[in-house]
């Protein structure tokens, strides 16, 4: 394939699993494999809003963690977390990529991808129209809460130890911002 052609879904769709980039305007990027710290922060916040997932109910949330998701034919993206809304989508899809877009994202950040989750997906997520974004920060044990306005992120909030989070869209359930985080290095839990 030429450099100067838009990737589409059909271009990656043949690569092994382990090779596939996200698409953004047309433009491969690939990520770096997660982090342990990371990958416990998208675990202990998937673990948080278990009690929105509860399954054969028709109100709660869907929540799936590093799902192919195609915003548009040059976007498809692997959010942290994503989640849809049970009465806008009852049944939970199984396409590959979905083509449903999600209501909510989170990302959590890396050294190496921070400036990508807060610029590029940032701006692809607002075009799509995803009403809630949540970046969490692992470094700075943090949690920036962003609602979108027209096209534009406003920031709802930014979270902190020791904050607890009941927020939109997820007001159903509260999670200790402290909790989401291994404990300091040097430090023990208690």
């Amino acid at each position: 394939m030429a450099r100067d052609e838009l990737w589409t879904w059909e271009d990656i769709v043949h690569l092994p699993e382990h090779e596939q980039p996200e698409i953004i305007g047309g433009k491969p990027y690939w990520k770096a494999t997660p982090r342990v710290r990371h990958g416990h922060v998208v675990v202990q916040l998937g673990a948080a809003l278990s009690p929105l997932q509860r399954l054969g109910r028709k109100s709660g949330w869907w929540i799936c963690a590093d799902c192919a998701i195609r915003l548009n034919p040059q976007g498809i993206v692997g959010p942290d977390l994503a989640g849809w809304r049970k009465e806008h989508l009852p049944d939970l899809p199984d396409d590959w990529p979905c083509d449903v877009r999600p209501e909510w994202v989170c990302e959590v950040l890396s050294p190496t991808n921070a400036w990508y989750d807060r610029g590029t997906k940032a701006r692809l997520y607002a075009e799509a129209g995803i009403p809630w974004y949540w970046i969490v920060d692992p470094a700075e044990r943090m949690v920036d809460v962003l609602q979108l306005d027209g096209d534009r992120w406003q920031v709802f909030g930014c979270f902190a130890d020791p904050d607890r989070l009941a927020l939109p869209p997820f007001e159903g359930a509260e999670i200790a911002v402290d909790e989401l985080f291994a404990p300091k290095p040097g430090t023990q839990s208690p």
